[in-house]
């Protein structure tokens, strides 16, 4: 079965390096730890803290890079900050010029910003949404779901795609904006998947449309994340869902869209 990862992470400077384990992941065997994984695609930004704009389009461009050497295994996902409007506009203008259709992940905290919605954002959503991008956001206890949610739902145009479905309480919302928002998905990464029965559960209460399998490797381990999922005992036509139409359909939904 066909397996496209949404959330990674891949990096070629070492200081990009997610990894909470030195010596265990390089830029070279990335793609070779996840190919023997299973997985045949993967989607996802290179992450870093940085607070500054210069460093922001440094790691959009090791993602081009990064694209240019891996091709088609690989689909970038890029950064804007709040605190340059003007800038990241211009950025997000650029990258769609060459080839890039997704946003993030986006993780607030790392890049010293915080809110999903305010006026600064809402300049930015209006351009990702003029282009057709999609935008992966990070979820966790730092998160405002209510001030994410208020971004859903002044554009129902984007896709947004929540990363990590963590614990009780932010499952719980998730649920709820699955329910609510054509335009909100979840993605598996991160915390939340080792929670035996979470993700039967999930496709009990929110279908299995709207679910993107995930692994926010190289922070995680793949092979876990692909067993967990075949491990919950879905119907065949929930995991092909899962491990690749769902996001299949974003991807080419957003690769057809023009400004």
């Amino acid at each position: 079965m066909k397996i496209i990862d949404f959330h990674t992470h891949p990096f070629i400077s070492a200081e990009n390096n997610s990894c909470f384990y030195e010596n265990t992941v390089t830029g070279d065997n990335f793609m070779k730890i996840i190919k023997n994984a299973g997985i045949d695609h993967i989607c996802g930004s290179v992450i870093y803290k940085t607070e500054d704009f210069e460093g922001i389009k440094r790691l959009n461009r090791e993602a081009l890079e990064i694209k240019a050497k891996w091709g088609g295994f690989y689909t970038p996902g890029i950064h804007i900050h709040p605190h340059y409007v003007r800038e990241s506009i211009e950025e997000l203008d650029f990258m769609y010029q060459n080839g890039v259709r997704l946003v993030g992940e986006l993780v607030p905290y790392y890049n010293g910003w915080s809110l999903y919605y305010d006026k600064a954002m809402h300049e930015i959503y209006r351009e990702i949404e003029r282009l057709g991008m999609i935008v992966s956001v990070h979820t966790d206890m730092k998160v405002d779901m209510d001030n994410l949610e208020e971004a859903v739902r002044r554009f129902k145009n984007i896709t947004f795609v929540a990363a990590h479905p963590h614990q009780k309480e932010h499952y719980n919302k998730h649920i709820e904006l699955l329910k609510k928002y054509d335009n909100y998905y979840l993605d598996l990464s991160g915390t939340g998947l080792f929670r035996f029965g979470m993700l039967k559960t999930l496709v009990k209460n929110a279908g299995s449309e709207k679910i993107l399998f995930a692994t926010d490797f190289p922070i995680t381990n793949p092979k876990m994340y692909v067993e967990a999922v075949l491990f919950e005992g879905l119907s065949d036509s929930a995991l092909e869902n899962i491990f690749h139409i769902n996001a299949e359909g974003l991807l080419k939904g957003a690769e057809q869209s023009r400004p």
